[in-house]
């Protein structure tokens, strides 16, 4: 049985997968993601309550990968700068953001985020995006690259500033996502770094 359930859970987001992907997160309607994929609409909702849900935990799943992708870049980026490396992964991680806003307008406006506002702090993604962070400050004070700063507190800043709203909403102003990217590594990462 369990595995009928994984089947059937994978089913349901493959499907809704391939209706986002042609038709946009917000025109898919849970009736749909139900029809296109042979399945009763109360089974879908005993699975999924929402599209928002959906939406989250494909979203888990493009988060693993990405944080898999950073793991590479910063095995392999060994020899380069501290200061490029965590303006890469900063950059990185808004470029990321943007690739969803869709999806992320959609889950900004789920009560679930409700539910997660108070523990964002506690995800995984979060904890895993600042201790990167706090690694490569503390390398970069080891090198005597760092401007004075305590890098716990630091990382706990830098790792939850490039916030999806304020992304989406720099994006409304106009800003593309490389511009925003740039800006917010000359305005809060290259100040933490001697510059030489």
């Amino acid at each position: 049985m369990p595995k009928e359930n994984d089947e059937l859970g994978q089913k349901i987001l493959d499907t809704a997968q391939a209706l986002f992907n042609k038709y946009g997160v917000e025109d898919v309607s849970m009736h749909q993601v139900a029809k296109t994929a042979g399945i009763g609409q109360g089974t879908l909702y005993r699975r999924y309550p929402s599209k928002s849900k959906i939406c989250f935990t494909l979203m888990e799943a493009k988060i693993d990968r990405f944080m898999e992708g950073l793991d590479v870049y910063l095995r392999n980026s060994e020899g380069e700068t501290v200061a490029h490396r965590l303006r890469t992964v900063m950059t990185k991680v808004i470029l990321h953001f943007n690739e969803d806003l869709e999806w992320l307008r959609v889950m900004l406006t789920s009560d679930r985020l409700e539910e997660t506002k108070n523990i964002m702090c506690e995800n995984p993604p979060f904890t895993y995006l600042r201790l990167q962070i706090k690694r490569l400050l503390e390398l970069a004070a080891e090198r005597g690259e760092l401007m004075p700063l305590d890098p716990l507190f630091t990382s706990v800043m830098l790792a939850s500033l490039p916030r999806a709203d304020i992304i989406l909403y720099m994006r409304d102003m106009g800003y593309s996502a490389e511009q925003i990217a740039e800006e917010y590594c000359r305005s809060f990462v290259d100040p933490l770094f001697i510059q030489r």
